[in-house]
C-alpha cells in the first residue's frame, strides 16, 4: 500500500515504479463512497482488469456495493 498526499503524487509515483520494475501495477484510490478505478488510456487490458478485480475484492471485503 503506498500512501500518498495527492493524486498527482500517486500517479507519478505509481508511473515511476511500472516504469523502473518494467511491469504493470493495479490500483484503486480510495476516501470516497466507494473505490475508484483510474487507469490511463495506454494501459494494458491485464492491468484494467487486475484494477477492477482489486475494486471488487475491496467492496466485498467491506460490504460497500
Amino acid at each position: 500500500m503506498l500512501v500518498v498526499p495527492d493524486l498527482d503524487a500517486g500517479n507519478i509515483l505509481a508511473k515511476e515504479f511500472e516504469f523502473i520494475a518494467h511491469d504493470e501495477a493495479a490500483g484503486i484510490v480510495l476516501g470516497a463512497r466507494i473505490p475508484i478505478i483510474l487507469t490511463s488510456r495506454a494501459e494494458a487490458v491485464r492491468t484494467r482488469v487486475a484494477s477492477c478485480a482489486l475494486a471488487a475484492l475491496y467492496l466485498e471485503r467491506h460490504k460497500l456495493g
